[in-house]
This record gives C-alpha cells, sequence and structure tokens, in this order.
C-alpha cells in the first residue's frame, strides 16, 4: 500500500498539469473529449476487465453492487420533495445530480494508487450499479424532466435509456467479464497482458482529464442551485457513508472503500445529458467542478481521520 499523502500529492500533481496544458492552449477542451475517448473505450474498460477476472466474487462484493441502488433511491426521494415547486428545467438537472458518482476519473486513480488491485476490486463492484444509476437513472430522469421531451412517449424515452446503456464499453466490459469470472475461465497470457497495458494507462490519462475539464468560473446567480445540489449530495454521502463505515461488519478496507464511493463528485456524464435534454449546461459544468474540488478535501481527510490508509 502507498502512502495516502504522497499518492494524493501526486494525484494533484497531474491535474494541476492538465490545467496547466489547458490554460497555456497546448491542450483544449475538445482534445480533452478525444482523451475522453480513449479512456471511456479503451484503458477503463481494460482495467475493469482485468480488475473483474482478477477476484473472487462473494456475497460482501455482492453487496457493493447493490448499495448504490438503494441509496439512488433514498436521495432521490428526498430530493423530488424538496426540487417539487421548482421549474422543470431546474428539477430535472438536480435530480440527476444528486443520484450517481464519478467513481471513472476520481476513485479508480486515487484507489489504484494507493491501495493496488485490493482496493479496486471493492470499487468496481460498487460502480457496476453505479454506470446503471448514471446511465439508465439519470438519463431517464432528464428524459421524463425535460422541456424538449414533452411530446415524446415514455417507451421512447426506455429505448433511448437502453441504447445509453448497451453504448457504453465500461459496462459492457463489467457485463462480460462477471460470467466469465463466474465460468472460472482464464484468459490467454496475451489477452492479460494486453488489458494489463491499456489499464495502467488509465490513472494517468483520467487525472489528466479532471485538470483539462477543470474550470473556475462560476456565476453568482446560480450559486443558490448549486449549493443546495452539493448540501445533498454530501448530507447524505457522509451520513450514509459514516454510517455504514461503522456498523458493517466487514474489513476495514471494504468500508473504507465504500465511504469514499459515497462522497465522489457528480459523474461527468450529466453535462451530456444536459446538452441532449436542453438543461442549464453551465450550471451542470459549475457544479460538477465543486463537486471535483469537494470530494477531492474530503476523501483525503476521510482517509487520514478514519485511519484506513
Amino acid at each position: 500500500m502507498a502512502d495516502v499523502n504522497y499518492t494524493f500529492f501526486l494525484s494533484l500533481t497531474i491535474i494541476i498539469i492538465g490545467y496547466l496544458l489547458k490554460k497555456s492552449n497546448i491542450i483544449k477542451e475538445e482534445n480533452g473529449r478525444s482523451i475522453a475517448k480513449i479512456v471511456f473505450n479503451a484503458t477503463l474498460p481494460a482495467l475493469i476487465f482485468k480488475t473483474i477476472m482478477s477476484i473472487e466474487i462473494t456475497p460482501s462484493l455482492i453487496l457493493l453492487s447493490i448499495i448504490p441502488l438503494f441509496y439512488a433511491g433514498i436521495v432521490f426521494s428526498v430530493s423530488f420533495f424538496i426540487f417539487r415547486n421548482y421549474d422543470l428545467s431546474i428539477k430535472g438537472i438536480s435530480l440527476m445530480s444528486v443520484i450517481g458518482f464519478n467513481v471513472v476519473h476520481l476513485a479508480f486513480p486515487l484507489i489504484e494508487g494507493i491501495w493496488g488491485s485490493e482496493g479496486l476490486r471493492y470499487i468496481a463492484m460498487f460502480d457496476i450499479a453505479n454506470g446503471f444509476v448514471i446511465f439508465v437513472l439519470c438519463y431517464l430522469i432528464g428524459s421524463i424532466f425535460s422541456l424538449r421531451n414533452k411530446t415524446e412517449t415514455k417507451r421512447s424515452i426506455f429505448k433511448s435509456s437502453f441504447r445509453q446503456l448497451l453504448t457504453s464499453r465500461p459496462l459492457i466490459a463489467y457485463l462480460i467479464a462477471l460470467p466469465l469470472n463466474l465460468l472460472g475461465i482464464i484468459l490467454p497470457v496475451f489477452f492479460n497482458d494486453l488489458l494489463d497495458i491499456l489499464g495502467r494507462a488509465n490513472s494517468a490519462l483520467t487525472l489528466l482529464l479532471l485538470g483539462i475539464f477543470l474550470n473556475f468560473h462560476f456565476e453568482k446567480s446560480k450559486w443558490k442551485g448549486i449549493l443546495k445540489i452539493l448540501a445533498i449530495r454530501y448530507f447524505f454521502g457522509l451520513s450514509i457513508g459514516l454510517l455504514l463505515f461503522f456498523l458493517l461488519p466487514f474489513n476495514i478496507l471494504y468500508r473504507g472503500i465504500l465511504m469514499i464511493a459515497l462522497i465522489l463528485p457528480i459523474g461527468l456524464a450529466i453535462i451530456p445529458f444536459a446538452v441532449e435534454f436542453e438543461y442549464d449546461e453551465e450550471l451542470a459544468g459549475m457544479t460538477i467542478n465543486l463537486s471535483l474540488i469537494i470530494s477531492f478535501i474530503l476523501i483525503w481527510l476521510s482517509i487520514l481521520i478514519l485511519g484506513f490508509g
């Protein structure tokens, strides 16, 4: 296990390099989108596939794939009541933003850097259900509350959501690797080495991406909505995360990774969803950027204070 402070400092340095590359116009956000395609279609699926194939799936690990669904149900129900009197456009983007987590860009590189494959197996199992929350539930919420889709039928909305699910390479990697694991199939050496090489590139690319997409331009008129979204996310994330950390009967790393997972930032997929359903893109981007900064600090403090690093 690597030193926690050193790993966080190293990760922060890579994020800053990405940000400085953008600010100096060496790389633009358009280039960042190309790098994101490489991550989502090559390095991340490779890392997921190799991680899932290398673990022994137990009932305790399966629980990690159930918790995000229950969490999303609880937070959505409370948030729906809070935002019940808001305009559809605000309600839609807010409800999408309070459920689901950005596991890919922050959790995978940090956890791999600190705990290696042992930590990755826990967060990978959590991300199976989280992917469903992001690509299905968030997409459905965005569709239902979008003014653009007022004339759309429920059937067409569900079909669009299903297409999103089927085109997600990370989710496809999970769906292929899980049955292969359960069947006890061993990968050929060449394929295993190929996945290993691609997977090793994932951490650097994802941390650089965070820096490239980092933006400190915040419009004051939108602070109230942003703060309400962030307050809901981190109140429930910290409360439920701490509750499970102290009550679950599993090892401290299992409980610690779960705690980290529940305070991760908002998924980046919310931005393309906001574009597709004609929500406020700037509000989505501002909220995601702030959640990234808050989560980075909270995760660092949680590891140091709770002592599972």
